[in-house]
């Protein structure tokens, strides 16, 4: 079920501009249970609806009316065939009672054989359309009651001879029963060789043949009973019979005929030989003229023309069937370029197909919509790449800013200075050494109080003294200095650490976006536009192979030297951090040894810088003042005992301090190296990222510019969504369970019935036949369904059928006519006459069709229903007029009397029952 309320797209379709008439498209599955009457009153009980005027229409309706409105015009005719006959045959025989024998006669006949050819057509498929029983009743009554007259004239003609009516009836049979054989069989012979027919209307007519059996049985068996039983009384309330009367009308038309044969033929041939070749006019081959108008089927589609195309109600349905499964994004390709093809057809207002369910394209599932997507995703990665190539030159340039070689001079003379500092407490320890063992010996010597030798070893003292003092400060001093200089070289490697930390943090950013990246295959791209509906030219396959092809090598290349390159980098960063905590931590070891050396040094300065004065004042006093020297000298020899206990671990502390500048000055030069490394490392990378955004952009425009191309008109569906829950009621709706049969559903612009739109299915044949050709879908089997198409077949198939249908028949009789005039040249003037009559006839009932009925065409039946009336009648006429001419040819007289009285007495029957 289609309704508007399912989406836009149906929508437009489904409701008139106006808005005052909306569709709803029902598929149906008939079977023996669900007939098409039974659906069609449920459907319309259910759709009625207060306020809202509801109609069931659609083909298979209208045709369903077509054969209740066949049914009933068969009931009517038998009606009025019976009235009219009636009439007629009272009029003949002047009684109401001989009316009633031909009727109830050939009444059996018609009922019997119906029903015999229903239980050959249920047992033996025998021929049958809607318009078999409507050739029974008419051809049947017509010769039947020719026959009848025929017999009931004979058997009068012998009551009035004074016979008696068993004599009366053995003789009527005898003389018209013979011609009424004859002119049967002739009649049987020419509608059953109907049986050869290819078109399956005409073929059904053999189903006369059964009734022409019939009749024969019927009338050559009930007759004679009524006639033997009720005797005159059949002529009731006729008492007198008298010979046959003479048509005067007949008698002169043949009289001229005889004397002036040339002439008459002259002025036959002039007026009904114009007439049999003058067009019969177009052929109506709309079924909808037989339904009434007040039948709600036929309302409805005059609605539905009304507020929308002409086409609506009975669209064209074009199938394809195919030796493999449609449900591809190959074959589905091939079915919306088909569907586009006959959507630019001449004439055609919507085609609706699997792909496109609503007669319209769905845009989200066509190249130009999808490569938006393509192209915005293509720009978003332009812009990640420049992103991530501005955070490596940021990266870069903050690098490139930090004065690495500047860090490693310091650390170079830090590490001398501690060589320095090294040596000098070595040195410091020595001398510190000689001066505690010389103070100790003075201290001694003074106490001895050992006069001028003392005084001079005083004096060298006093000298020494102050010169170890100095020593000491100046010590004090580059430990303090290699204090500062350790803080400084610790706060860049922090710095340098830091940056080493987010570089490395940068480079896994950019490694992750470089594997987002987006891989061009060319080879894809070109083989999904060459097959689209609009193929691109050599040259455009050979620029798009050739940027595809060189954007996707130079962005391979570019990835793996990059890939290897930031892994390099992202290792150095690595190891730079690592190394920066190494000396971080060697540093901060040494902080603590400097600050230990430090503590120490800053204690001996202290001290020293009282001791050693003190001791050179009391050494100037000693001259005068030994006892006070001899105190000096040990307060000066204990203090040197204590500076000199606390040398070793100074001497130890500037080794370390020493050691641990020499391995930072040198793991800072290496780490300069990487940094320099890491730098070029960079430079390479956004000159390779460059690259890669210019090759995104240069590809992003050419697909920019496919995309507004006719090319990116072609449909495609991912795997995913043509399995999806969205798309399958497309496929449901369009596509046969086993998916190897799919539908095209076309409405045009024309009124499905009319020649105009028939002449437009082999147009569109032509364009289904050449869009699949050279397809996977070159060699499917494509039917057209549909009114159109099935009233496009009716009129190829009656047209040309009819004249070898004619033949068939034409010939039939020709054997039966040579059998029963024992003559070669009176069937061929027979049937010659039959001809000539039948299409002029044909012209005459076109010109009164306009002036009678209201309408220019004649219907598409109308033809052969003619012809095969004219040839029953016109035979069975003809074969009336040999015999009684045969009846008469041996009696005495001159021929041209016996000719006079052939067609006298035709005359007379001829009028009743061409009546009839």
């Amino acid at each position: 079920m289609t309704a508007a309320s399912d989406s836009s797209t149906a929508a437009s379709q489904l409701i008139s501009k106006d808005k005052s008439t909306q569709l709803l498209q029902l598929n149906v599955h008939k079977s023996n249970s669900h007939s098409v009457t039974q659906i069609r009153s449920d459907i319309t009980s259910l759709a009625k609806t207060s306020g809202v005027k509801t109609y069931v229409t659609g083909a298979d309706v209208l045709n369903q009316d077509f054969s209740d409105a066949t049914q009933a015009g068969v009931q009517k005719t038998e009606v009025i065939a019976a009235i009219f006959i009636f009439l007629v045959l009272w009029l003949v025989f002047r009684s109401p009672v001989t009316p009633l024998f031909s009727l109830l006669t050939v009444a059996v006949s018609v009922i019997t054989s119906i029903s015999v050819v229903a239980n050959l057509v249920d047992r033996f498929n025998f021929p049958f359309s809607n318009f078999t029983e409507v050739f029974i009743v008419i051809v049947l009554f017509g010769i039947g009651t020719d026959y009848n007259i025929l017999l009931y004239n004979e058997f009068r003609e012998r009551l009035a001879n004074g016979k008696d009516r068993y004599t009366a009836t053995k003789e009527a049979i005898k003389i018209g029963g013979r011609t009424v054989l004859y002119s049967g069989l002739s009649v049987l012979i020419g509608m059953s060789v109907l049986g050869f027919a290819n078109f399956s209307l005409y073929k059904s007519a053999v189903g006369i043949a059964v009734g022409v059996v019939v009749l024969l049985a019927v009338l050559l068996t009930l007759n004679p009973f009524f006639m033997a039983i009720c005797g005159p009384h059949m002529f009731w309330p006729v008492k007198k019979f008298q010979g046959e009367g003479d048509s005067k009308l007949w008698h002169g038309m043949a009289k001229h005929a005889m004397i002036r044969p040339v002439l008459t033929l002259i002025v036959t041939g002039l007026i009904f030989v114009p007439l049999a070749l003058t067009s019969h006019g177009t052929l109506d081959y709309d079924n909808l003229v037989e339904i009434g108008d007040n039948v709600p089927a036929k309302q409805g589609f005059k609605i539905v023309q009304q507020h929308f195309s002409k086409g609506t109600a009975e669209p064209t349905t074009i199938y394809i069937q195919s030796d493999h499964k449609l449900d591809n994004e190959k074959s589905l390709l091939l079915i919306d370029r088909l569907t586009k093809q006959l959507q630019a057809s001449d004439g055609v207002k919507t085609v609706a197909s699997v792909t496109q369910p609503g007669g319209k394209a769905i845009k989200k599932l066509y190249v130009r919509n999808q490569m938006s997507s393509v192209t915005s995703g293509l720009a978003q990665a332009q812009q990640g790449v420049n992103k991530v190539n501005k955070g490596l030159k940021s990266a870069n340039s903050q690098l490139s800013s930090q004065n690495v070689s500047g860090a490693v001079s310091d650390a170079n003379k830090l590490a001398n200075g501690a060589q320095q500092v090294s040596a000098g407490t070595s040195q410091l320890q020595s001398a510190l050494s000689q001066v505690s063992t010389g103070m100790n010996t003075l201290n001694s010597q003074v106490s001895s109080a050992s006069g001028g030798k003392q005084a001079a070893q005083l004096a060298q003292l006093e000298t020494a003294l102050p010169q170890l003092n100095a020593a000491i400060q100046e010590l004090n001093s580059q430990i303090q200095n290699s204090s500062t200089n350790t803080s400084g070289i610790k706060s860049s490697l922090t710095n340098i650490g830091a940056k080493a930390t987010d570089i490395g943090s940068q480079i896994g950013t950019v490694q992750s976006e470089m594997k987002s990246l987006p891989q061009i295959d060319a080879a894809t791209v070109a083989q999904a536009f060459a097959q689209s509906g609009a193929p691109l030219s050599a040259k455009q396959q050979g620029v798009l192979a050739g940027v595809l092809k060189q954007q996707s090598a130079a962005q391979s290349k570019l990835q793996s030297t990059l890939t290897s390159a930031l892994t390099s980098i992202g290792g150095d960063a690595t190891a730079i951090g690592a190394s920066t905590k190494s000396v971080g931590s060697q540093l901060e070891s040494l902080q603590s040894s400097t600050g230990q050396l430090q503590t120490a040094v800053a204690t001996l300065a202290q001290k020293s810088g009282v001791a050693l004065p003190g001791a050179a004042t009391a050494l100037s006093a000693a001259s005068s003042q030994s006892a006070q020297l001899a105190s000096a000298t040990g307060q000066l020899s204990g203090a040197m005992f204590s500076i000199n206990g606390k040398m070793p671990t100074l001497v130890s502390g500037a080794s370390q301090v020493a050691a641990g500048n020499q391995t930072m000055a040198e793991k800072l030069a290496a780490m300069s190296k990487q940094l320099t490394a890491l730098r070029k490392g960079l430079t390479s990378a956004t000159g390779g990222l460059t690259q890669v955004s210019s090759g995104v952009g240069t590809a992003n425009s050419y697909l920019k510019g496919l995309q507004k191309s006719a090319a990116a008109e072609t449909f495609y569906i991912p795997t995913k969504q043509l399995h999806g829950s969205d798309f399958k009621p497309a496929l449901d709706t369009y596509v046969s369970p086993n998916k190897k049969l799919t539908k095209l559903t076309v409405v045009l612009d024309d009124d499905p019935s009319s020649a105009a739109a028939m002449a437009r299915l082999p147009k569109l044949e032509k364009v289904v036949n050449g869009t699949l050709k050279g397809t996977s879908l070159g060699k499917a089997k494509v039917a057209f369904g549909g009114n159109t198409s099935q009233t496009n077949d009716i009129n190829a198939m009656a047209s040309s059928d009819f004249t070898r249908t004619v033949i068939i028949m034409l010939a039939g009789i020709f054997v039966a006519l040579m059998v029963v005039t024992h003559s070669l040249v009176q069937p061929i003037v027979i049937e010659g006459i039959l001809l000539v009559a039948y299409s002029g006839a044909l012209t005459i009932v076109h010109w009164l069709v306009d002036p009678v009925l209201g309408t220019n065409m004649l219907t598409w039946n109308t033809p052969f229903f003619t012809f095969v009336m004219l040839v029953s009648l016109g035979v069975d006429y003809s074969i009336f007029l040999m015999r009684k001419y045969r009846e008469y040819l041996h009696e005495p007289g001159a021929t041209s009397d016996k000719m006079l009285q052939g067609p006298q007495l035709l005359g007379r029957w001829s009028s009743p029952l061409g009546s009839s």
